[in-house]
Formats: structure tokens, sequence, C-alpha cells
């Protein structure tokens, strides 16, 4: 008897067919990580601006208009979502906010209507002051703190409003809870985009 194989088919790749196919789904597989990784950083923006209300009072829609997403592509793998307002970065870590110049801040209380009401420039301290009415005072008697009042009425109909507080600084709280919601966002979304890309 022989060892012989009778029949045999074979087949195979060749290295250079083989290199092609490698090359077709690198570039395959990069472009669906490049789309699910845009995609995951677009769901992350929808969720910073759906959560701005319940974070702050909500005016005008800036700030939304401001949360921009940065595209990946095949080949730069990284997308990013981004916040052109610097103001917001004291939102991010807290701390405090300063007058420009050393000068005072002037912190709205009566001057808003409603707490969503748009601040004026005509109704900014500096405005009011140039009306009657309008002066600056301590907020309490012996107080060095100071602020815009507004006088209404005369004789026993007199009222006092305050309008503006000014101080030195402003302490604010950590709220915007930015990266802390992208990061979530981008561990819960990514895999179910990327498999929906592949």
């Amino acid at each position: 008897m022989s060892d012989r194989v009778a029949d045999m088919f074979t087949i195979g790749f060749s290295d250079a067919a083989f290199n092609r196919v490698l090359a077709t789904a690198e570039r395959e597989i990069r472009f669906a990580a490049s789309m699910a990784l845009t995609t995951t950083a677009k769901d992350a923006q929808a969720e910073i601006r759906r959560q701005l209300p319940q974070r702050f009072t909500i005016r005008t829609g800036w700030v939304a208009k401001g949360i921009h997403v940065r595209a990946a592509n095949k080949r730069d793998l990284q997308a990013s979502v981004r916040v052109l307002d610097p103001f917001m970065a004291l939102q991010e870590s807290g701390g405090s906010k300063s007058g420009l110049f050393g000068k005072d801040l002037g912190v709205p209380v009566g001057a808003r209507p409603t707490p969503t009401s748009i601040t004026r420039p005509g109704s900014f301290p500096g405005a009011m002051l140039q009306r009657k009415g309008y002066f600056i005072a301590p907020i309490r008697k012996g107080s060095n703190v100071k602020g815009v009042w507004r006088r209404t009425g005369k004789g026993r109909r007199e009222r006092m409003k305050l309008m503006y507080l000014f101080s030195r600084q402003v302490r604010l709280k950590p709220r915007f809870g930015f990266h802390e919601t992208v990061r979530k966002v981008a561990l819960e979304n990514f895999p179910r985009r990327f498999a929906e890309e592949m």
C-alpha cells in the first residue's frame, strides 16, 4: 500500500491577496469607528443640551448653541465635544468669579421681573443710575455691602426695591456636569453605535 494522497484540493491566499483583504478590512473598520465616534459625540452633545434647563436658569439658547462636536475621521479616530463659552468653565469646576479690572460685580436681585427674564443693557446698573429714582446705598444700615436701589412713590407710599447687589466675588458651585455626562454617554453608547456602523 502507498501513503500517497490520491486526490487533494488546496485553497489559500497569496500574500498579496491577503494584504489587500487586510487593507480593505482596516479601511472599513476605521470608517465604522469614525462614524460611531462622531455619532456618540453627538449623543453626548444632545444629552448636555437636554440637561441645561435642569441645571441652570435658561434665558436664551446661547449656551446650548456653544456646545459643539468635532467629528472623527478615518485618519484621526477622535471625536470631541467642546464648549465654546469660556465662562462655562467655572460652572464645571466651581470657584470664585471676580469683576473685571477689580470692579465689583453687579448681581441682579430685583432687576429681572422673572428668573428667566433677559437682562438688557438698559437694565444694567450703570444705565439704571442715569435715571431718576435709582441710587447706590448700603443694603442695610451699617453694612459695607452696597447695591442699586429704586425708589418709588412719596411719603407713606414710598417704597424701596433692591435691584442689584454689588460684590467683589461671587462663589459658584460646580453644577454643569459636562465631563461626567460626556463620559457616561460615551461608555454607554459607543459599543452600540459601533455595532450599528459595522
